[in-house]
């Protein structure tokens, strides 16, 4: 089967399930092409693939709007589509959205799974480094994750259809306010405006400029950063130096450099 797979992938956790994944795809003979999710890659789907796969982190209780325009923008292909997610609590509807988007495109979801990994976000912000908080939040990840991994690949191979995507704890999204949840997103995306880089230690490898899924990050005499950002702190990880910081929350505080999970 010729497979297209798209991730989106911030800090890396994504990366890391998408590995497993091309790698037990490829062992079963399966032909597998990796598309990164950016800016430039949500023009463009294989319409010459067997199956469609799209994979991403769960952020602010939905998937990144960059993997939901991957889909809006294709016009119609009648194709197998499976979709799978890294969460670190709760996925809600993330999934379900997605599912919903490719059947107005002609799409038949056969599989989806979600897997936990450590919250990167609030090892940035909350975990100093060497402390009990950063030991609880990488320890907090799913565990077998290869098994999980070959039982979805089952399911993609036999191809029947999705019956639901939806969790059980759904539908007590129903029962938040609106106005809470307009809270709980404004407290998310405060942050953005504070992305900085220190220029006496930055070294210009531009790898956060390069990195960036939506291009927000920029060189001009020093790193600037714009508006346009999921907050998947990519850069802030990424940074060989450390000198991207996020106002005064992520001095001394975790860098999730490489995702060390022993499954």
């Amino acid at each position: 089967m010729k497979i297209s797979l798209y991730y989106y992938s911030g800090a890396g956790n994504t990366k890391f399930i998408t590995d497993k994944l091309t790698k037990q795809l490829t062992a079963k003979q399966h032909s597998v092409n990796c598309v990164r999710i950016n800016n430039r890659s949500i023009s463009h789907i294989d319409r010459n693939s067997d199956l469609i796969l799209i994979g991403f982190p769960v952020y602010d209780l939905s998937a990144p709007e960059l993997a939901q325009l991957l889909l809006k923008n294709i016009d119609s292909l009648n194709k197998p589509i499976a979709f799978f997610c890294t969460k670190a609590f709760l996925s809600v509807n993330a999934i379900y959205e997605l599912v919903e988007i490719s059947k107005t495109k002609g799409m038949k979801a056969v599989a989806a799974q979600d897997f936990y990994m450590p919250a990167t976000d609030a090892l940035a912000l909350f975990a100093k480094k060497n402390s009990r908080t950063e030991k609880i939040l990488k320890f907090f990840h799913s565990r077998n994750i290869d098994k999980k991994l070959a039982r979805f690949i089952n399911r993609i191979e036999k191809g029947a259809k999705l019956k639901t995507a939806k969790k059980w704890y759904s539908y007590l999204a129903f029962l938040i306010p609106e106005k809470t949840k307009k809270s709980f997103h404004n407290q998310y995306t405060k942050y953005i405006p504070e992305f900085y880089s220190i220029k006496d230690i930055c070294i210009e490898c531009m790898l956060c400029v390069k990195g960036c899924p939506r291009e927000n990050i920029r060189f001009d005499e020093g790193i600037k950063f714009g508006l346009d950002c999921d907050m998947c702190l990519r850069c802030l990880h990424h940074c060989p130096v450390d000198s991207i910081q996020l106002g005064n929350y992520t001095k001394g505080t975790v860098r999730y450099k490489k995702v060390e999970i022993n499954d």
